[in-house]
């Protein structure tokens, strides 16, 4: 009796840290009231110009969440970032309105040699507020909401549930870029053939 409790214990401890891998583990907001999830990947075997090049590729070639804009491309300064967008990631249904939010968000990497940081940055909820007989556009600051404006008790239903599930999507994109980087290799040429 002992062991299978135990082994139901184990199997619950392990779904939770499996659940909670692809969550960010902080964020902060920045000066300009933007939401910011960051990860710094280190001991990288790649140089700069790698992990800007891989940065470049990623987003050029992403498909499972979004397609990227690519807004800033620096090789000099190793930062490559584009403009995405996670569509319908929380639905709710609040008589008399239903809620489909999206978010746009700008993913950045900033490359130094063997190192990384990953950034996505937040600024609005978007989408729509429907009921029977009309449709409203939502453009909310994010940081003016609950939980993290939890002055404000407006729409907090809405925003106290979509807020964790936005930083779990973001968490899952941050662990993506962070395999792919992990999994990039040097590509070392041989002048001496």
């Amino acid at each position: 009796m002992m062991k299978r409790i135990f082994a139901v214990c184990l199997v619950a401890m392990l779904a939770m840290a499996v659940q909670a891998q692809g969550a960010v583990q902080g964020y902060t907001v920045d000066k300009n009231g933007d939401v910011v999830a960051t990860r710094i990947v280190e001991g990288l075997a790649l140089k700069k110009q790698e992990i800007y090049e891989a940065g470049l590729k990623y987003l050029r070639e992403a498909y499972k969440e979004t397609k990227y804009k690519i807004v800033i491309e620096s090789a000099e300064n190793g930062v490559v970032a584009g403009e995405g967008e996670f569509l319908a990631f929380h639905e709710a249904n609040i008589f008399p309105y239903s809620y489909f939010l999206d978010a746009p968000f700008c993913l950045r990497i900033d490359a130094k040699d063997n190192r990384a940081r990953v950034a996505i940055i937040f600024s609005y909820y978007d989408g729509k507020r429907t009921n029977i007989n009309e449709t409203v556009d939502i453009h909310d600051h994010i940081s003016d909401f609950a939980p993290i404006n939890s002055g404000n008790s407006d729409k907090r239903r809405l925003y106290q549930k979509a807020f964790p599930l936005l930083l779990e999507k973001a968490g899952k994109t941050l662990t993506e870029v962070e395999e792919m980087l992990k999994s990039t290799r040097s590509v070392a040429v041989d002048t001496d053939w």
